[in-house]
């Protein structure tokens, strides 16, 4: 029989080295695990001059651009271009246009105001077109839960 024994040695540096080298390969898969499971519950909400709207269950959320006429007439304006504007101007001279978000039954009144010149009816549409852009953006988020329209 023998005694030999094998001459086996490691040095600290090199014992040190693959500690941290097996720490490190333990974290990254420990963490690519975590990345993939995060799950988003938060209600989303909406807010506009104090009011909250709780986006929750909302299905369907559409927009539109009403005009009251001086016979109390209502037009829907929001396909007009500057030409059928301009006519229903000529004619009414003034007239009540109303932005309108409709969030399934909620109706939200984003701006109504009185219109006498193309120029101010697109100021207002451009800023409702806006408006309606940063909410398609917001519920497309999965990660935002509030949003503070202007």
């Amino acid at each position: 029989m023998s005694t030999h024994k094998p001459n086996i040695r490691f040095s600290a540096a090199w014992v040190a080295r693959s500690l941290i080298a097996l720490s490190l390969a333990i974290g990254l898969l420990s963490l690519g695990a975590c990345g993939s499971t995060k799950i988003y519950t938060a209600d989303k909400t909406i807010v506009y001059k104090g009011d909250i709207y709780n986006m929750g269950n909302v299905q369907r959320i559409s927009s539109r651009i009403d005009g009251q006429l001086p016979d109390g007439s209502t037009v829907n304006m929001k396909n007009l271009d500057r030409k059928g504007v301009e006519a229903l101007l000529k004619d009414n001279k003034e007239i009540v246009v109303s932005a309108i978000v409709d969030m399934d039954e909620e109706r939200v009144v984003y701006q109504r105001s009185r219109v006498t010149k193309y120029s101010d009816y697109s100021k207002m549409f451009n800023r409702f077109e806006g408006a309606m852009s940063d909410i398609s953006k917001f519920m497309a988020d999965k990660k935002k839960t509030q949003l503070k329209l202007k």
